[in-house]
């Protein structure tokens, strides 16, 4: 029995071999691509103009030697290779001394082919090192585009945005990921706050973040994570659910894979949020009033949740579901776990994907109930696209399974 062609086309695209020279072939179109840009960067900066002119110097006064010492006696450079040779290792100031001029008119020539090399050397590496000073002083003022990928970005500020900084410094010293700032402060107030946190890691962009080229330089479509705080500096507190609700829709847009989170000051902000389909929603004071009434009733809650949420106590923690547990109850875990380790799992959570209605819908198509529903979904703000929501269950049932890819809160 013959395979089909659909067959040997699926054959050839998961045959590990083909896969590995895609693989290939992309990262050698990269590094091309990088080679080319940066080749631009030195073409634009002069460099290149004075490595021409240096190896024009290098083949005249490796000629000129070569041929002035043709009729000298105990002459070393004997042939071509032997004047290049040493013209390469006399320009570059390594001076072996294995082998050297001897008549007068070559000495002469390599004197001036000397004095010209130093002067054109000390300028090449001037522009070179003048490069990359520049990049550094334009990424401490915001300017540069970042190269990282899989880091957070923060974008906005406000009086509450240094502790928040504060905070998930301490909470991420293991991993170090990339911070990317994105606001309109000061390099000053930057620079301050990096040697305050003593954050290497900590990048900047300035900018307003609503503009996808302010995006584009923090790199938005390669990051893990996103969150937005209402950005008060420029604005009031109204305009500021605002714009975060617009660099939302931005940023989803750019970085479809990223998580987005939104900082908002008013409830009736939420319903915006949810139509950018933000992955999650803080918003300020939301629970005030609750810990305000449990200090009366009950005072020993507040207590207990600041203690636990202090940063600097890091009581709380996250963790994958060990494999061994997957199947097996909420109540072995929690067994499980405070005996081997000491700690108490206080619940479960699991990141879902839900299909859309959208899925299920065919407005494009000549069903006119389908294209009413849709329209109806878009008019009301919604769309039918699929969500990624955040299960939580709080110390389950004693019996609840658990499942593949859960994450445990931990209290250590």
């Amino acid at each position: 029995m013959t395979a089909s062609a659909g067959e040997l086309t699926i054959n050839f695209l998961t045959n590990p071999f083909i896969i590995s020279l895609f693989v290939l072939s992309l990262i050698r179109m990269k590094i091309i691509q990088s080679t080319i840009r940066w080749i631009r960067k030195l073409f634009d900066e002069g460099v290149l103009g004075l490595l021409v002119i240096l190896w024009i110097i290098m083949i005249i006064g490796a000629l000129a030697v070569y041929l002035l010492d043709q009729g000298s006696e105990n002459r070393q450079i004997t042939n071509l290779f032997d004047a290049f040779y040493w013209a390469w290792v006399t320009m570059t100031t390594v001076g072996f001394g294995d082998l050297t001029p001897v008549s007068p008119g070559a000495r002469l020539a390599a004197s001036i082919m000397m004095f010209f090399s130093l002067a054109l050397i000390s300028f090449f590496t001037a522009t070179i090192s003048s490069i990359y000073v520049a990049r550094k002083i334009r990424e401490g003022k915001g300017l540069e585009k970042i190269n990282y990928s899989d880091h957070y970005v923060i974008c906005g500020w406000n009086d509450l945005a240094d502790e928040l900084l504060d905070s998930f410094l301490k909470q991420d010293t293991e991993e170090e990921t990339p911070v990317i700032l994105v606001n309109e402060l000061s390099e000053e107030e930057i620079d301050g706050w990096r040697s305050k946190l003593n954050a290497s890691h900590l990048g900047f962009v300035r900018g307003d973040y609503t503009q996808d080229a302010i995006l584009e330089k923090a790199n938005i479509s390669k990051a893990k994570a996103v969150l937005i705080l209402p950005n008060l500096i420029k604005n009031t507190s109204t305009d500021a659910d605002e714009k975060t609700a617009l660099a939302a829709y931005s940023i989803k847009t750019m970085a479809p894979k990223a998580k987005v989170y939104a900082y908002i000051l008013f409830a009736e902000s939420k319903s915006k949020l949810r139509r950018a389909k933000v992955d999650g929603i803080i918003v300020a004071d939301e629970f005030g009033p609750f810990m305000g009434a449990a200090q009366l009733h009950r005072p020993g809650v507040p207590a207990f949740l600041s203690e636990m949420l202090d940063a600097d106590l890091d009581h709380i923690a996250t963790q994958p579901v060990p494999d061994k547990m997957v199947g097996k109850t909420y109540g072995e875990l929690f067994v499980s776990s405070f005996e081997e380790f000491g700690t108490t799992v206080m619940g479960v959570f699991l990141e879902e994907t839900t299909a859309g209605i959208g899925d299920f819908l065919a407005a494009d198509s000549g069903d006119y109930l389908d294209q009413f529903i849709a329209a109806k979904l878009k008019a009301a703000g919604r769309t039918g696209d699929e969500e990624r929501k955040v299960k939580v269950r709080i110390n389950p049932q004693k019996d609840y399974v658990l499942k593949e890819n859960e994450q445990m809160i931990l209290l250590k």
